[in-house]
């Protein structure tokens, strides 16, 4: 089991967050029903596949990486070939769940299935493409579930929305260039030009407050004109503690206080259209 947890990153906050990223649109669109919880559902399994995905294609990254080389031992416990062949299952199935729905939401884990895809593996593998790795990462984590699960709901979306997803897409920008700062050594070992190693971890991480700050914009805005004011300050305000955290040194100190403060703005996003 611990094996699996490591392999799906499963372990505390990061759950959470994957729950986050896979309901957000649902709680934007004010709908629950069997048709919006298997978009959900298809959005969750599709986010976690992306990890043992992720795994697989960054063994010997890991293993030059401190704080991730337990992930390198799941792949050795389980076998490269069978943790392909299990995040293919996943993404597969997260493809079937998002069928039962509707054409368009399966075309939308489609897609997400396809990014996961183009950043992990050769010969595309945008994660040693600099800024190419951290857009396709949000998009498939962040922007695409939200709408995904929005669109399951068959409500017409409106500019209101577009920007508080926007913003969503743009803090996860943000999240992943700040995350990759503590791989920096990993990656450069094996030769993975993220933007921390071919511009450096001060650039880098100049980059993740600039689409922070360009996130917390458009949230805010997004929010503002939706639900007014008052839940506009809440929402940026939770989502700007990020900016707090970026000067960790390590990744054991960014998932310990970092990361939890980052899920914690994730919760404030998806309470506030069902608070207000």
């Amino acid at each position: 089991m611990s094996t699996l947890i490591s392999l799906h990153r499963w372990e505390h906050p990061f759950w959470i967050h994957y729950a986050c990223c896979a309901a957000w649109g649902a709680c934007y669109a004010g709908r629950l029903d069997l048709q919006v919880l298997l978009a959900v559902a298809a959005n969750f399994v599709a986010i976690v596949a992306g990890n043992p995905l992720n795994a697989y294609a960054d063994v010997r990254n890991d293993r030059a990486t401190t704080g991730k080389r337990h992930i390198a031992d799941a792949v050795a416990a389980v076998g490269r070939d069978r943790v392909l062949a299990l995040a293919f299952a996943e993404l597969a199935a997260a493809v079937v769940i998002g069928t039962l729905v509707s054409a368009r939401v399966a075309a939308g884990i489609v897609v997400i299935a396809v990014l996961y895809l183009a950043y992990n593996l050769e010969p595309v593998r945008l994660k040693r493409r600099g800024y190419a790795g951290p857009v396709a990462l949000s998009l498939a984590a962040g922007f695409v579930p939200s709408v995904v699960a929005y669109a399951s709901a068959g409500v017409g979306f409106d500019g209101e929305v577009w920007l508080v997803f926007a913003g969503v897409g743009l803090l996860a920008v943000g999240r992943a260039l700040w995350w990759a700062v503590p791989d920096h050594d990993g990656d450069a070992e094996v030769g993975s030009r993220t933007p921390a190693v071919r511009y450096g971890t001060g650039h880098a991480l100049a980059a993740a407050t600039g689409a922070t700050a360009a996130g917390l914009a458009l949230l805010g805005a997004g929010l503002w004109t939706r639900h007014g004011p008052a839940w506009a300050v809440l929402g940026v305000g939770a989502c700007a503690t990020f900016l707090l955290a970026r000067g960790l040194p390590d990744s054991r100190l960014m998932l310990r206080y970092g990361m939890t403060a980052v899920v914690g703005s994730y919760v404030v996003i998806g309470a506030i259209p069902l608070l207000d």
